[in-house]
């Protein structure tokens, strides 16, 4: 495999096991939909991972209006419509700055868990994964996540910030809550997340991981195009983790 295709197959990697971590273990609300986000600063910027989870009776509704042939099945086109238009209308709501400087949102991924295709059914979510670029090279910086996007019948948000391999997070706060966890929630439909927005500050070390996009392919090959050995690693716990935390709701389930 090339020193790019490595790069590619990481970054593909990374954000599957996102949306596999962040929609894996959460359970869909009644009668509300929530949002759940997750900031993961890098070398060179930051992940966001973005779901819009649809709960029972909100998603039985919203399905009727997915279903635009009225044959009362959701097929993948009507799926993803819906999906990449909810994706367009976050990302417009979204400011992001690294270090000061605005960074366009572009999601890579789009992900719509619809669950079953029947109209008739209920629950579903929306993922969204998006690779930013910032300033690049280890020491202190600073993101700020503004969120201004109105989920519909808007239930509880929470808000991550997780550490990666390289990078502290010195500290994190949505306005005047400041959690050592690094880990917030709210009800409603924005308040300080959309004021004040979720400051990150961290120091990334030369051996974080990049978004490897950044600053054009000689840059990429420059740092650490081939992934280290401890990539593959940290990526395999964390995809076994996500695959257990389904399995074990399952097993709830069908119990």
């Amino acid at each position: 495999m090339t020193k790019r295709g490595s790069m590619t197959f990481l970054k593909g990697a990374l954000a599957v096991a996102a949306v596999t971590i962040l929609s894996g273990h959460v359970a869909p609300s009644v009668d509300d939909n929530n949002r759940y986000i997750k900031v993961t600063p890098l070398g060179d910027g930051a992940r966001i991972a973005y779901t819009v989870f649809f709960g029972e009776i909100p998603g039985a509704s919203a399905r009727q209006t997915i279903d635009k042939d009225g044959n009362g099945r959701i097929d993948e086109g009507e799926a993803r419509r819906f999906g990449d238009d909810l994706a367009s209308q976050v990302a417009a709501a979204v400011d992001v700055e690294i270090d000061g400087k605005p960074v366009r949102l572009t999601w890579r991924t789009v992900d719509v868990g619809m669950g079953s295709d029947q109209v008739a059914a209920g629950s579903f979510s929306i993922d969204m994964v998006a690779y930013l670029c910032g300033s690049h090279g280890a020491g202190a910086h600073r993101i700020r996540v503004r969120d201004q996007f109105r989920v519909p019948r808007p239930g509880e948000t929470e808000v991550k910030v997780e550490d990666s391999p390289g990078v502290t997070v010195s500290r994190a706060h949505v306005g005047d809550a400041d959690d050592p966890s690094h880990d917030f929630r709210f009800v409603g439909p924005g308040g300080p997340l959309s004021d004040e927005g979720l400051e990150v500050e961290y120091t990334s070390a030369a051996s974080a991981p990049m978004v490897g996009t950044c600053g054009g392919a000689a840059a990429g090959e420059a740092h650490g195009a081939k992934a280290p050995r401890w990539i593959w690693i940290a990526l395999g716990g964390v995809v076994a983790a996500g695959v257990a935390i389904v399995v074990a709701r399952r097993k709830i389930k069908a119990s």
